[in-house]
C-alpha cells in the first residue's frame, strides 16, 4: 500500500488562506453593492465598465491647477499680512506699557 502523504499546519494554512481570501474579498465586494469579477479584471489590467468610464471623465488640466495654487497663494499672502499687522499692533501695546526693570 501507497503511504498518503501528509500536510504540514503550514502547508494547510496556506491552502485555506489561499481559497479563504479571495471569498472574503469577492464577498465584501459584492456587499458594497460592486461586481467582484470586474473589480478582480480591473486590477489584473482588464478593461472594467466602471473605471473606464471614471477615467474618461476625469482628466488632468494643469492650467485648472495653476489657477487653484494661484488662488491659495493669494489667500496666504493676505492672511500674513493680517498676521504681520496683528503682531505690529501687539508690539505697540506692550511697547507702551512699563517693562520690568526700568
Amino acid at each position: 500500500m501507497a503511504t498518503r502523504t501528509k500536510l504540514t499546519p503550514f502547508a494547510r494554512l496556506l491552502l485555506f488562506l489561499l481559497f479563504l481570501v479571495p471569498l472574503a474579498y469577492g464577498g465584501a465586494l459584492y456587499l458594497q453593492g460592486k461586481d467582484p469579477i470586474a473589480e478582480v479584471k480591473g486590477m489584473m489590467g482588464g478593461a472594467s465598465s466602471s473605471s473606464s468610464s471614471k477615467s474618461s471623465s476625469s482628466t488632468y488640466d494643469p492650467q485648472q491647477e495653476i489657477e487653484k495654487l494661484k488662488k491659495e497663494n493669494r489667500e496666504l499672502k493676505q492672511k500674513v499680512k493680517e498676521l504681520e499687522a496683528k503682531i505690529k499692533t501687539q508690539e505697540s501695546d506692550s511697547s507702551s506699557r512699563q517693562k520690568w526693570g526700568n
